[in-house]
């Protein structure tokens, strides 16, 4: 299994004990499955140039992230959101590779533990 940082833990614990690890599984591949689809959408807003909606992604992404523990990924998220909203167009742009790490190791255990279950 994929190393879970120890950060996450108190999240996955809180989570587990409300609903198991069933609930724990099916709320990790369902935020795997969106932030899926919305990383890459992120991206591409901020290639586009439309900055704020790049930061409306990243805002929902945020909050979800920090929930399931990713607290390194809601770190990355809340910083694109406040380059986006201050359509700093440089910021945004790394932004967006911060995330993109940060999704890919956290997409990793978070599959990890749906799959487990």
């Amino acid at each position: 299994m994929a190393e879970i940082p120890d950060d996450a833990n108190p999240a996955l614990d809180l989570l587990r004990s409300v609903g198991g690890d069933e609930m724990l599984a099916v709320m990790l591949a369902t935020f795997v499955q969106f932030a899926d689809e919305r990383v890459p959408a992120m991206a591409t807003e901020v290639s586009a140039g439309r900055l704020r909606e790049a930061a409306a992604i990243a805002h929902a992404l945020k909050a979800s992230a920090r929930q399931l523990g990713a607290l390194a990924l809601g770190d990355a998220c809340q910083q694109m959101e406040e380059a986006g909203k201050a359509e700093n167009a440089a910021a945004a742009a790394d932004g967006v590779l911060v995330v993109q790490d940060r999704y890919r190791v956290a997409r990793e255990w978070m599959r990890a533990i749906a799959t487990a279950s």
